[in-house]
């Protein structure tokens, strides 16, 4: 028996699955560096909503898609209206940290820690804590806001 063609085409299978799996490789490695490029994009977006925030700017249809469930610091719902302008919230520092992105394709989802101080018209300060999350969504005009949600951060209780 000639084994010479088996041999052949079993060196040629191994190559042709060798160089597909390396290309498959590559390109999850190119879908990695999307991945922080992703992640890079939407905490830059985080930030953009945080000076709006903090300049009293209430318009954000460009980062909250029409629609979008939120659900506020004090627990109420609101169902973003695109036009929709929030009370303003006079803030004197707006600090976030702890910010953590994870994209799964056309969605990421970012949770972190936010810090606000501010005065009220009566000039009494006031600041609180929060943890939120935002889910951001892919769509024809650039990644928006489509779910958000706040949680309140209680200082431990006094032992």
């Amino acid at each position: 028996m000639n084994f010479k063609p088996i041999l052949s085409m079993a060196i040629g299978l191994f190559l042709t699955t060798t160089i597909a799996l390396a290309l498959n490789n590559l390109d999850l490695r190119a879908s990695g560096d999307n991945t922080e490029a992703i992640e890079k994009e939407v905490l830059r977006l985080e930030e953009v909503g945080r000076l709006k925030a903090l300049k009293g700017d209430n318009q954000w249809d460009d980062l909250i898609a029409e629609g979008a469930y939120m659900i506020a610091y004090d627990g109420s719902i609101i169902n973003y209206q695109k036009g929709q302008q929030f009370p303003p919230l006079p803030m004197k520092s707006f600090n976030m940290s702890e910010m953590i992105a994870r994209v799964y394709g056309d969605v990421v989802v970012v949770t972190g820690l936010a810090e606000v101080e501010g005065e009220t018209a009566e000039k009494k300060p006031f600041s609180f804590k929060m943890r939120f999350l935002n889910v951001w969504k892919k769509s024809g005009d650039g990644w928006k806001i489509v779910v958000s949600e706040r949680t309140g951060v209680r200082p431990p209780p006094a032992k």
